[in-house]
């Protein structure tokens, strides 16, 4: 397999060494740009719980705060979050492999034995919409704290899909639906038909419907935007077949 990574620059060098130790090739082209914003006051006072959305924004809040961490319960939503958050020594809950989505956060047991209050969402801007919803339909307040911006990087298409399609390209990772948009808004409509027959790996169903309405017809769901989720529908594919559904 060839795996085109379009994760924001510096998130895909780990992915890219573990794909390589299994054999794989990949060619990395962040397809999303990370503008840090002035960060607005934090939200935490008499908030019940901090809900990290990526590592960025973990990154961020390390800064807005000065290192001065809320003492309330955290959640990550996957081991690479929870990982950068304890690095801060802030212990987050997350949800097991496969199951690194919102869904998967707000199914926890301990997110579900939180008393009544508000929850702080940190993220950039825009996004997680779903979570959000889902939250105040469980009756809570849910504060924003954005502190960093998503953009479109300024590429030329046509030279980027020349060399993916000469180099054999075969595969590519989108894990947030935002990506997947980007691509196919820098990629010339003479390349579309390429994309709608590559293979594409995203993290949950949301993302694979909306690849489903740009036109991709083979579709992995892995449960997940962590390197964990990734490399195990990988590896579980080189034993079974593209239907790795296994025994």
């Amino acid at each position: 397999m060839h795996l085109l990574l379009l994760r924001p620059e510096g998130r895909a060098q780990s992915l890219a060494e573990k794909l390589a130790a299994l054999g794989h090739r990949s060619t990395q082209c962040p397809m999303v740009s990370i503008e840090t914003l002035t960060p607005p006051p934090a939200p935490f006072d008499g908030a019940v719980a901090a809900f990290f959305v990526s590592r960025t924004a973990v990154e961020m809040a390390d800064q807005a705060l000065a290192g001065h961490w809320p003492g309330l319960p955290c959640f990550a939503v996957g081991a690479g979050t929870a990982e950068a958050l304890s690095g801060h020594g802030v212990k987050a809950w997350h949800p097991a492999k496969g199951a690194e989505t919102s869904e998967g956060v707000l199914a926890l047991p301990q997110w579900r034995q939180l008393p009544p209050g508000p929850v702080v969402i940190v993220k950039g801007e825009g996004g997680r919409e779903a979570f959000a919803q889902a939250a105040r339909g469980e009756g809570r307040e849910v504060r924003d704290w954005p502190l960093y911006r998503r953009t479109l990087p300024d590429f030329d298409g046509e030279s980027l899909l020349q060399g993916w399609r000469r180099n054999g390209v075969d595969a590519i990772l989108a894990t947030s639906g935002e990506i997947l948009e980007n691509l196919f808004r820098v990629a010339p409509l003479a390349h579309h038909d390429w994309l709608h027959q590559v293979l594409w790996l995203v993290p949950v169903e949301r993302v694979a419907q909306r690849a489903r309405q740009l036109g991709c017809q083979r579709i992995w769901v892995l449960g997940g935007a962590g390197d964990d989720a990734i490399l195990g529908r990988i590896a579980k594919t080189s034993h079974y077949g593209e239907d790795p559904t296994g025994p």
